[in-house]
């Protein structure tokens, strides 16, 4: 298998796992706190990922190191990556949120791109020019239905619906700016392993701080075993996709991970049909339609460009 299409897996993977999170977990962890949650699941792969790294790859600490800067500003984007999204999905319509927050990522890149940033920078198709448009109008148009009160959710009036999906949009920018950074500290000697765990240090903290406070609690008591079951769920569908994002980085470009991050929506799409409960209101329906036409021409334009492999391939 070549590094170009065990990256492309490592993107699927991750979209569907992602999108399996959504569909069939989303009631679950409702039910509980989630900061205690994440903690818990962020705190293990923290823990986890640069043990392994400190045993088997030590020079990429030592790397890492070095190029402390980066590693803190990618504490920082993945926090308010998080943070972001889980106030907006208060807010707004969690379906509107997920589209918003998952089509923003190659619109960032994009954005990156033109303002210079080298690891943003993409070949030009008109497919994906194309795509990204569509993905630009299907977020307009969620974000006028969302803030006039036609989708289906909306907690408060016109500024806690623009508030959402301003919010959502931020998600998604920080995500790409992680993905960039990313591929810039992956340039500097550091691989996935090391890089998953040391970006979410300050985001597990964070957590763990949410979580003392009860900022989250509920008011019903979840028992040990629960949480312990919810840890173990979301380590296979929380951690290990975000780490097979970080494995894709050093073997495809930002641009083909940024296009198919954008799927994500589709993909919760068709497992709700097959599910049986589709309860979009028919406004985010027809914006969603929309997207999901940007989406798919966009990841066909993308991966169909002569250079979607990096062409520098660093530590995977």
């Amino acid at each position: 298998m070549s590094r170009t299409h065990l990256g492309l897996i490592c993107c699927l993977s991750f979209v569907t796992l992602e999108a399996f999170q959504a569909v069939y977990l989303g009631s679950v962890f409702q039910n509980t706190d989630s900061f205690a949650v994440g903690t818990a699941v962020f705190g293990i792969s923290v823990l986890g990922c640069t043990v392994a790294t400190a045993v088997f790859r030590p020079a990429e600490l030592a790397a890492s190191v070095r190029s402390w800067k980066i590693v803190a500003v990618l504490n920082l984007l993945a926090a308010l990556t998080w943070i972001t999204y889980f106030t907006a999905i208060q807010l707004i319509e969690p379906a509107v949120v997920f589209t918003v927050f998952s089509g923003m990522v190659p619109l960032a890149t994009v954005v990156a791109g033109k303002l210079g940033l080298p690891e943003a920078a993409a070949p030009k198709k008109s497919l994906v020019n194309f795509g990204n448009l569509l993905i630009l109008l299907a977020i307009a148009v969620l974000a006028v239905i969302t803030v006039l009160g036609h989708s289906g959710f909306v907690r408060g009036g016109w500024i806690a619906g623009l508030s959402g999906v301003l919010l959502s949009a931020m998600s998604g920018s920080f995500t790409a700016m992680v993905i960039l950074f990313s591929v810039r500290l992956n340039q500097r000697g550091v691989g996935p392993l090391c890089q998953f765990g040391l970006r979410f240090m300050l985001y597990t903290l964070l957590a763990f701080a949410a979580f003392l406070i009860g900022i989250d609690a509920k008011s019903t008591i979840v028992p040990v075993e629960d949480y312990l079951w919810i840890t173990l769920v979301g380590l296979v569908v929380i951690a290990f996709p975000l780490y097979l994002v970080q494995k894709a980085i050093p073997l495809v470009h930002s641009s083909v991970i940024a296009a198919i991050t954008a799927l994500g929506p589709a993909i919760v799409f068709v497992m709700q049909l097959l599910e049986g409960r589709v309860d979009y209101s028919p406004a985010t329906l027809a914006g969603l339609a929309i997207y999901m036409s940007g989406a798919m021409l966009a990841v066909i334009g993308a991966t169909r460009a002569p250079d979607v492999q990096r062409r520098n391939p660093e530590i995977a």
